[in-house]
């Protein structure tokens, strides 16, 4: 359990009883959590913090489970693991939980050996992955796609983690704003993406790791330190 308990859990539960009996729980399991009561605040909380685990109860209000786990997943976020919790489940419901890639999913009454299960499925999953080290004390996890900076997770948006997986698909070679662009932009084809909208992304990363980490090469764009 070493390496769950560097990650962060977002966890939706409406019931005040089930929140109070496994809270203890998990924040002896991982490193953040995060608590949400109901789907609309879930996703803004995940939108903001970006957690390695959404475990939701799928019975919440101003949008189901489903419906949160949807919108995750329309971020383009295929990397956050999902547990279902509920009290039952019918063959529709199994359905679209098996489509959105749910890690798993427990009926309740939660049991505690169950959940922890869960936790370490998952765990294992993430063990697998392949850290690769970087400069400046920095690592990015190859499986869960995360990059952290002594040990700590850093929280990018959606066009900052494509970014960076670029400068490691490219291995310490510069890359040009031809290739950041298409790399980056892919999904949106219709924006008047500029020279200047590249060195804007590139600030804001930049703002959130060791400076030197990206480095310019002069005529060519931008690379990793390796």
């Amino acid at each position: 359990m070493k390496r769950l308990k560097n990650l962060a859990i977002l966890y939706v539960e409406n019931e005040e009883e089930v929140l109070e009996k496994y809270l203890p729980f998990l924040e002896t399991h991982c490193q953040k959590l995060y608590i949400a009561s109901e789907g609309k605040g879930a996703f803004k909380i995940y939108q903001d913090k970006k957690p390695d685990i959404v475990l939701m109860d799928l019975f919440i209000s101003k949008f189901d489970g489903i419906t949160l786990a949807k919108k995750i997943r329309d971020e383009g976020d295929d990397v956050t693991f999902l547990i279902a919790l509920t009290n039952h489940a019918d063959q529709e419901t199994l359905l679209e939980i098996v489509d959105l890639d749910f890690s798993s999913y427990l009926v309740k009454p939660i049991d505690s050996v169950a959940l922890l299960n869960a936790l370490l499925k998952i765990s294992k999953e993430l063990e697998s992955g392949e850290i690769l080290s970087l400069a400046y004390g920095c690592s990015w996890d190859s499986q869960s796609r995360r990059l952290f900076w002594n040990n700590e997770y850093i929280v990018l948006t959606k066009r900052e983690q494509k970014l960076f997986e670029l400068f490691i698909d490219k291995n310490g070679t510069a890359c040009s704003n031809d290739e950041i662009f298409f790399y980056v932009w892919e999904d949106d084809f219709d924006r008047t993406v500029t020279n200047d909208s590249i060195r804007t992304l590139v600030k804001n990363l930049r703002k959130k790791i060791p400076k030197e980490l990206i480095k310019n090469q002069y005529g060519v764009g931008y690379k990793l330190t390796f």
